[in-house]
């Protein structure tokens, strides 16, 4: 299965096996960078070739506060997003 998890920099180890757990050591996070936007996280997932192709397919969108799931493509990605705690 293709999964990815992106992270916010600030996750604490408690939250993070919260959400992702249980981790296991083969397991990859992301960092999600400042000026990310979604298309940015479709990119790295793999979903699009590029973040401009991203853009185009409607992802030029803030990344979401909490924790997202999004299955992308024929291929199934799983992609699991931790955007932060809500305000």
């Amino acid at each position: 299965m293709n999964i990815t998890n992106f992270i916010t920099p600030n996750i604490s180890e408690e939250d993070k096996d919260m959400f992702f757990g249980p981790i296991n050591p083969d397991d990859v996070f992301t960092i999600i960078e400042d000026h990310w936007t979604m298309a940015h996280v479709m990119h790295k997932a793999g979903a699009f070739p590029s973040v401009t192709q991203a853009r185009k397919n409607g992802w030029d969108k803030p990344i979401p506060k909490g924790f997202t799931h999004i299955v992308s493509g024929k291929k199934r990605r799983q992609i699991y997003i931790f955007g932060g705690i809500k305000e």
